[in-house]
């Protein structure tokens, strides 16, 4: 075999081995990219602050905390509903940028990845949340439950939803809760939080 046939064979075994790789990382980031592509257009801020999407306006006024939550409408003494973690109630207010809509998706995004929606016990504690009008700013909250560890870093993600989340809109919204809020907010939770008091 001359010098030649064996550059040719070399470049060869090269450039296959170059159109694996490429095709193995394409395999594996496709389902990421895919993912992220159905993903609602995001806008960020911070609590306290007015977070305006495409489609609706929002505000973050407070975080509670709360070992346990008192149940709704009930008669007599019932027992509060309690957690091994933290119950977090998001106060926030909204209002409708062009027609009424429901904010139908909420979740805490906390560092790691970890993702936790509204606590499906909340139904027992909350009211219905409302439809929101534009030019009405309505205020409601959100319940969730998580790990007193996962507190830290926490941030609110609330959207339209639909069968078409990457034509939705979603507003990011930092709770501004570092390592020391975060553990002051947890040294705090109440317990029998009553979710439904007007200015609780």
């Amino acid at each position: 075999m001359n010098t030649r046939e064996v550059l040719l064979r070399g470049g060869a075994g090269l450039g296959g081995t170059v159109l694996l790789a490429g095709a193995m990382w394409l395999h594996s980031v496709r389902p990421e990219v895919r993912a992220g592509a159905l993903d609602p257009i995001r806008t960020g801020g911070t609590i306290g602050e007015q977070v305006t999407t495409r489609d609706f306006s929002v505000r973050v006024d407070r975080v509670d905390a709360a070992r346990s939550v008192e149940p709704g409408f009930s008669l007599g003494a019932t027992p509060a509903v309690g957690t091994d973690g933290v119950y977090l109630i998001v106060h926030l207010r909204a209002t409708a940028r062009w027609k009424p809509l429901r904010l139908a998706s909420a979740a805490l995004e906390t560092p790691g990845g970890y993702t936790f929606g509204q606590d499906p016990r909340a139904r027992s504690v909350l009211l219905n949340q409302p439809t929101f009008e534009p030019m009405i700013w309505t205020s409601t909250k959100l319940l969730f439950e998580l790990p007193k560890q996962r507190v830290a870093g926490a941030h609110l993600v609330v959207g339209t939803g639909g069968l078409l989340p990457q034509l939705s809109a979603a507003a990011d919204i930092d709770l501004k809760l570092d390592k020391d809020r975060a553990a002051r907010l947890v040294r705090g939770a109440t317990d029998r939080y009553k979710v439904r008091a007007e200015n609780s």
